[in-house]
Protein backbone atom coordinates (compact mmCIF):
# COMPACT_ATOMS: atom_id res chain seq x y z
CA UNK A 1 0.00 0.00 0.00
CA UNK A 2 1.34 3.88 -0.65
CA UNK A 3 0.13 7.06 -1.84
CA UNK A 4 -1.30 7.19 -4.91
CA UNK A 5 -0.09 10.87 -6.64
CA UNK A 6 -2.86 11.68 -9.67
CA UNK A 7 -1.44 15.35 -10.31
CA UNK A 8 1.40 17.23 -11.53
CA UNK A 9 3.44 18.37 -8.92
CA UNK A 10 5.59 20.22 -10.81
CA UNK A 11 2.62 22.79 -11.44
CA UNK A 12 2.11 23.39 -7.73
CA UNK A 13 3.70 26.45 -6.09
CA UNK A 14 7.36 25.30 -4.82
CA UNK A 15 6.90 25.92 -1.19
CA UNK A 16 3.28 23.72 -1.17
CA UNK A 17 5.03 20.75 -2.97
CA UNK A 18 7.90 20.85 -0.29
CA UNK A 19 5.18 20.89 2.61
CA UNK A 20 2.94 17.82 0.74
CA UNK A 21 6.40 15.83 1.06
CA UNK A 22 6.62 16.41 4.42
CA UNK A 23 3.10 15.90 5.01
CA UNK A 24 3.10 12.75 3.21
CA UNK A 25 5.84 10.97 5.44
CA UNK A 26 4.38 12.27 8.14
CA UNK A 27 1.31 10.30 7.05
CA UNK A 28 2.60 7.33 5.85
CA UNK A 29 5.02 7.40 9.30
CA UNK A 30 1.22 6.86 11.09
CA UNK A 31 -0.01 4.22 9.01
CA UNK A 32 -1.81 6.39 6.38
CA UNK A 33 -1.99 6.46 2.83
CA UNK A 34 -3.90 9.19 0.71
CA UNK A 35 -4.49 9.79 -2.92
CA UNK A 36 -3.80 13.31 -4.16
CA UNK A 37 -7.05 13.86 -6.75
CA UNK A 38 -6.91 17.56 -7.36
CA UNK A 39 -3.69 19.72 -7.66
CA UNK A 40 -3.17 22.94 -10.27
CA UNK A 41 -6.42 23.28 -12.41
CA UNK A 42 -6.68 25.71 -15.70
CA UNK A 43 -9.37 28.27 -16.18
CA UNK A 44 -11.29 26.26 -18.40
CA UNK A 45 -11.16 23.16 -16.34
CA UNK A 46 -12.20 25.41 -13.12
CA UNK A 47 -14.81 26.77 -15.39
CA UNK A 48 -16.04 23.17 -16.30
CA UNK A 49 -16.42 22.07 -12.45
CA UNK A 50 -18.45 25.67 -11.60
CA UNK A 51 -20.62 25.01 -14.55
CA UNK A 52 -21.64 21.53 -13.05
CA UNK A 53 -25.13 21.64 -11.30
CA UNK A 54 -25.48 25.10 -12.93
CA UNK A 55 -25.31 24.62 -17.05
CA UNK A 56 -24.58 21.25 -16.77
CA UNK A 57 -25.76 18.56 -14.83
CA UNK A 58 -24.51 17.30 -11.97
CA UNK A 59 -24.61 18.99 -8.41
CA UNK A 60 -22.10 22.03 -7.68
CA UNK A 61 -19.40 21.61 -6.53
CA UNK A 62 -17.50 25.01 -6.34
CA UNK A 63 -18.01 28.53 -6.28
CA UNK A 64 -15.01 29.44 -7.73
CA UNK A 65 -15.22 30.79 -11.48
CA UNK A 66 -12.34 30.39 -13.66
CA UNK A 67 -12.14 33.33 -15.08
CA UNK A 68 -11.94 35.12 -11.69
CA UNK A 69 -9.57 33.16 -10.20
CA UNK A 70 -10.77 32.98 -7.26
CA UNK A 71 -9.39 29.16 -6.99
CA UNK A 72 -6.38 28.63 -4.93
CA UNK A 73 -5.98 25.42 -7.45
CA UNK A 74 -5.22 27.74 -10.09
CA UNK A 75 -2.30 29.38 -8.63
CA UNK A 76 -0.74 26.09 -7.71
CA UNK A 77 -1.46 26.47 -3.82
CA UNK A 78 -3.87 23.69 -3.27
CA UNK A 79 -4.34 19.84 -3.66
CA UNK A 80 -7.25 17.59 -2.97
CA UNK A 81 -7.36 14.49 -0.85
CA UNK A 82 -8.72 11.39 -0.39
CA UNK A 83 -7.86 9.09 2.28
Amino acid sequence: MGNVINIDRKKLHPWLDHRLTLFLKECNESGYYLTITEGFRTVAYQDSLYAKGRTTSGTIVTNARGRSYSSQHQWGIAFDIAI
